[in-house]
């Protein structure tokens, strides 16, 4: 019922929220890019990234999201639990807040990495 009562409804808003996730997923993607030992590719259609970290210093995925949780207190979610192979040395981070917090989290990111670098 609900979706019915959703698509009787204009749905402008969404053209909006779609302008305001391409701003954050362009944003995000350079953000990242620019930290030493992250890589992401852009996606396309989705609200979150899946970059891939360099390191000697975590051993798993898990490793490395728990290390960055308890020193960068930036949450995050191991790759290795999307994909044994292809989600290796990757985790899933979400761009949906807005670019100032995104922002927050990229700078504790970008120290931690350094840290450990």
């Amino acid at each position: 019922m609900a979706v019915i009562e959703a698509m009787r409804h204009p749905k402008d808003h969404l053209r909006q929220m779609l302008v305001k996730l391409k701003d954050r997923r362009d944003f995000a993607y350079k953000r990242i890019n620019e930290i030493p030992g992250l890589s992401v590719q852009k996606p396309q259609a989705a609200f979150y990234m899946f970059p891939k970290w360099e390191g000697r210093r975590w051993k798993t995925d898990k490793e490395f999201v728990i290390d960055m949780l308890q020193k960068a207190h930036v949450l995050t979610v191991p790759g290795d639990g999307f994909c044994p192979i292809y989600g290796k040395r990757h985790f899933r981070a979400v761009y949906l807040p807005d670019k100032e917090t995104l922002g927050r989290a990229f700078d504790q990111i970008e120290s931690f990495m350094r840290q450990s670098s």
